[in-house]
């Protein structure tokens, strides 16, 4: 990634590659204040589906979906703006190949020598492993989960199904996936219904009930809060 940095002489850029270019399982970008990328590790690159030279001095808008690439740009203005990081945002990340993956992103920004602000820097973490291994009772209770995804669950039901009381059941899903188990059970409706979308015929509707929403609208609303792109425009990418 030596082309990159010298195109963008930024120190604190070098030192973000130092630290995550090679790592397993992370994603990791970086922007300067344009908008444009400059450094790109193999996990983006894979996300991505294009070699990593044909990313840099591109910009979100040129390798994702419209409405993915709005929230993302809308993120980084944000970060660039306020100074304030955005730490653990957890995302389902559609791949290129159309399979999903649960990442937990952060974002914040680069400063150069002088003070001045010389980009943004992007991590992105791959939380699936995690989710399904940390612990084998919540394991076990994800799993029963999936397998009846068009049930109304509810959080005790999840607690009793991983052997934990609801406050085990609460503090272990904030430490590990930062996130509460209501929450969690969002992002697997989301997760699955995504799924339906990419391998069946079956109508918004059909999947909304399929993956117990309440209705289509919920299912839209909640679909777009996770993905950053309706069930309609997911379909058609």
């Amino acid at each position: 990634m030596e082309v990159e940095i010298i195109q963008n002489p930024c120190r604190a850029l070098t030192t973000f590659v130092q630290l995550v270019d090679g790592l397993p399982q992370v994603m990791a970008s970086a922007k300067d204040a344009g908008g444009r990328y400059v450094y790109v590790n193999s996990g983006f690159a894979e996300r991505v589906g294009r070699p990593a030279e044909q990313i840099i001095g591109g910009r979100v808008d040129d390798f994702f979906a419209p409405d993915l690439a709005e929230s993302y740009a809308a993120q980084d203005q944000l970060v660039l703006a306020s100074g304030e990081p955005l730490a653990g945002h957890l995302e389902l990340i559609v791949r290129p190949d159309r399979r999903l993956g649960w990442y937990l992103t952060s974002k914040t920004r680069l400063i150069d020598d002088g003070g001045q602000v010389c980009g943004v820097a992007v991590l992105s973490v791959d939380l699936h492993a995690q989710m399904d291994s940390a612990h084998a009772g919540l394991a076990a209770a994800l799993e029963e989960v999936r397998q009846r995804m068009d049930q109304p669950w509810r959080v005790s039901e999840i607690a009793s199904a991983a052997g934990l009381s609801v406050t085990q059941l609460e503090r272990l899903c904030r430490r590990t996936l930062g996130l509460s188990p209501r929450a969690l059970l969002q992002r697997l409706r989301v997760e699955h219904a995504a799924r339906l979308l990419t391998t069946t015929d079956a109508s918004a509707g059909q999947i909304a009930a399929a993956c117990g929403f309440y209705d289509q609208a919920s299912f839209t609303r909640q679909f777009r809060a996770v993905l950053g792109m309706t069930p309609g425009t997911f379909r058609r990418i």
